[in-house]
This record gives C-alpha cells, structure tokens and sequence, in this order.
C-alpha cells in the first residue's frame, strides 16, 4: 500500500472509480468511492447541467 498525497502518515485502502488515483479514509467518505477532485468535477457538471435545464424550461426551448 502507498501513502495518501494528503495524508502522508496515512496509507490509502482504497482507490477512486473514476481516476483510480489511491486515497486514504480520512480525504472523503466513502459513499461514493470517488476521491475529493473527482467529487468536485461531478458536482460542477451536475450544477451547470442544473442551470442549462432550468433556462430551457424557462425560456422553451423544448
């Protein structure tokens, strides 16, 4: 096992589904099986997604 880039004392058990970049338990929750990067990139696109939806039913595009 490696250690976590943030948490070098720690040692990563397991990896994200989406990079496969090794993180430890304490960077996130292990909910998602994601790492902290990876989360926000989802969240970004989820929110712009949100946004783009909202003004097509706003304006009709539809």
């Amino acid at each position: 096992m490696t250690h976590c880039k943030k948490h070098p004392d720690h040692k990563t058990e397991t990896h994200c589904k989406l990079c496969l970049e090794p993180y430890c338990t304490s960077c996130t929750s292990h909910y998602l099986f994601v790492c902290e990067g990876c989360f926000y990139k989802i969240f970004i696109v989820l929110f712009i997604a949100l946004i783009v939806i909202s003004y097509a039913a706003w304006f009709g595009v539809f």
